[in-house]
C-alpha cells in the first residue's frame, strides 16, 4: 500500500448495502495480490525439478513462499474452475458447468470482489477472467478493469494503474492467458502472441512415464476424446507430434513466467512486493501427454492440479521456502483464503479452509478434496475424491465406471486398483468419502448414481 497512511475509515456501499465506518491497521489489512496462469499443470515449474523448462519468476516466488504440491483445481475447465474460485464454491453448486454458463445475480453479489471491496480494498483485475465472459465487466463484480486479455502489456497498464495515488489497501487479481496458446498450438492455429519456433537442434522432452497407459481407461473418457476432435486433434499424433507438444507447452509456461517476471520487478518498484501477500496459480492443468491426452476436462492429474505459491507479506509468522503436503481445492480455499489476509470474516456459507491457517498451524486441512467435471460431447460427468493417497474416480456412463488408484506409489494412474481383492475396504471408504462431499453440495446426480 503506498502514500503511508495504512489507516482508513472504510465507508463503502455495494449495491445497497451501506458499510459502517472502522478503523483498519496496515498489518491486519496487507496489500494482496493474485496472479493466475491458465492450463498450467502442477509440475511445470522448474522449482518443482522440472529440467524441460525454466520458470525464474514462478521459482523466485516458491523461494520467498510457501508451495503447496498437492493443490487441485475443483474442475479442470477454465469458466467453472474460475466461477468457483471467485465464489469459493464448488461448480455444480453455483450451476457453472461449462464455459458459457453465467453465475446468478445472487451469487455475483457474493463475489471475492465485492466481498474485499466491503472490506476496505481497491480491487484491480487485469487480463482474463471468463465468468463467461473473457474480460472482465468494469465495476460489475466489485474490481475496476485495468487491463483486458493481453499478457504483453498487462504489466504496463498495472504500472499505470499503481501510479495512481491511493489511500486504501489494494486487492490485485493478475490473470494471464498462458500456457493456454497450447489449444491453438495443437490444432495448428496461429497463436495470439507469436508462434514457437522449433530450432534443427532443439532438445525435447521426453513422453511422460505413463504416455501409454490407455487401454484401461473409461471408456467415457475415449468416447468423448473421439467426438471432439477440435479440442482433441491427436488420433494421428505420431510420438514425435507429441514431444512437439510438449516442447511448445513447456516454451508457453516460460513465455508467461516472463510476464511475471515483469510484474515481479514492477512490484519491488513500487514497494509491494515484500509487504504484500502474493498468491499464484492456475485455473486446472492440461493432459500433457499423459494417457496420450491433450486439454483438460479429465480428471488425471496432471489435468487436475495445479501449482500453488503463498508469499506471505514481510514480517509475518509465517516460515517460507518450504512445501507443504495439505490437500488444497483452490476453488473453495482461496476464497476464505484471501477475507483471511484481508482481516475480513469468511461467509460462513462456505466450505473452504484458509491457507493461512494451515501455514500458520491454526487450521487442520482437508482431510480429503473433491474434483468434479463434465464432458460436452457426450454429455458425461465424471467425479473424484482424493484422500491420504488414494484416489476414486467415478464415471457416470459406460465401461469402466469406476477406478481407484494409489498416488504414493502410482502417481502416473497406470494400475487401476478396483480389481485386487486387497483394496475392498479402502474402495468402500474412498466411495463413502465421495458421497460425503455429494451430500455437502447437494449434488443429487452424484447422490443417485453412487447408490448404484
Amino acid at each position: 500500500m503506498q502514500n503511508g497512511n495504512r489507516y482508513l475509515k472504510k465507508v463503502v456501499a455495494c449495491s445497497s448495502i451501506a458499510v459502517l465506518p472502522l478503523q483498519i491497521s496496515a498489518q491486519n489489512q496487507p496489500d494482496i495480490i493474485l496472479i493466475m496462469t491458465d492450463q498450467q499443470t502442477a509440475d511445470a515449474m522448474s522449482n518443482r525439478g522440472n529440467l524441460n523448462l525454466v520458470t525464474p519468476a514462478m521459482d523466485e516466488l516458491a523461494a520467498d513462499g510457501i508451495v503447496f504440491s498437492r493443490a487441485y483445481c475443483s474442475y479442470p475447465l477454465s469458466g467453472p474452475s474460475r466461477a468457483s474460485i471467485m465464489t469459493g464454491k464448488m461448480p455444480s453448486e453455483i450451476n457453472v458447468l461449462e464455459n458459457n454458463d453465467p453465475l446468478s445475480e445472487e451469487e455475483q453479489k457474493k463475489t471475492i470482489g465485492f466481498t474485499m471491496l466491503q472490506a476496505g480494498y481497491d480491487c484491480l483485475y487485469a487480463g482474463k477472467w471468463h465468468v463467461p465472459a473473457v474480460e472482465i465487466p468494469d465495476k460489475k463484480f466489485g474490481f475496476k478493469k485495468i487491463a483486458g486479455m493481453y499478457d504483453p502489456d498487462m504489466a504496463a497498464h498495472i504500472e499505470a494503474a499503481l501510479s495512481e495515488k491511493r489511500e486504501k489497501p489494494l486487492f490485485l487479481v493478475a490473470s494471464y492467458l498462458n500456457p493456454h496458446e497450447i489449444c491453438e498450438y495443437a490444432r495448428s492455429q496461429t497463436l495470439h502472441y507469436g508462434e514457437i519456433p522449433i530450432a534443427d537442434d532443439a532438445v525435447f522432452p521426453e513422453l511422460p512415464d505413463n504416455f501409454d497407459a490407455t487401454e484401461d481407461l473409461s471408456e467415457l473418457l475415449t468416447l468423448h476424446k473421439k467426438m471432439s476432435p477440435k479440442l482433441h486433434p491427436t488420433e494421428n499424433y505420431t510420438e514425435q507430434d507429441w514431444k512437439n507438444y510438449l516442447y511448445a507447452y513447456y516454451r508457453l509456461v516460460e513465455r508467461v513466467d516472463a510476464h511475471i517476471g515483469e510484474l515481479i520487478n514492477l512490484l519491488k518498484e513500487k514497494d509491494l512486493y515484500d509487504n504484500s501477500v502474493i498468491i499464484f496459480t492456475s485455473d486446472h492443468g492440461d493432459g500433457v501427454a499423459a494417457h496420450q491426452w491433450n486439454q483438460k476436462r479429465a480428471l488425471f492429474e496432471e489435468s487436475i492440479r495445479v501449482p500453488l505459491i503463498v508469499k506471505p507479506a514481510k514480517g509475518g509468522k509465517a516460515t517460507i521456502n518450504r512445501d507443504i503436503g495439505a490437500l488444497v481445492n483452490i476453488g473453495i480455499d482461496l476464497y476464505p483464503t484471501i477475507c483471511d489476509y484481508g482481516n475480513t470474516p469468511i461467509p460462513e456459507e462456505l466450505n473452504g479452509i484458509s491457507l493461512k491457517g494451515i501455514i500458520e498451524g491454526t487450521k487442520e486441512p482437508h482431510r480429503s478434496i473433491f474434483v468434479e467435471t463434465h464432458f460436452d460431447a457426450i454429455n458425461g460427468r465424471s467425479w473424484c475424491v482424493i484422500k491420504d493417497n488414494f484416489k476414486y474416480v467415478f464415471y457416470r456412463f459406460f465401461k469402466n465406471r469406476e477406478q481407484l488408484f494409489d498416488l504414493s506409489t502410482d502417481k502416473g494412474e497406470t494400475t487401476n486398483l478396483m480389481r485386487d481383492s486387497r483394496y475392498e475396504n479402502v474402495y468402500r471408504e474412498m466411495k463413502a468419502e465421495l458421497l460425503h462431499h455429494a451430500q455437502k453440495v447437494n449434488d443429487k446426480m452424484l447422490i443417485k448414481d453412487l447408490n448404484f
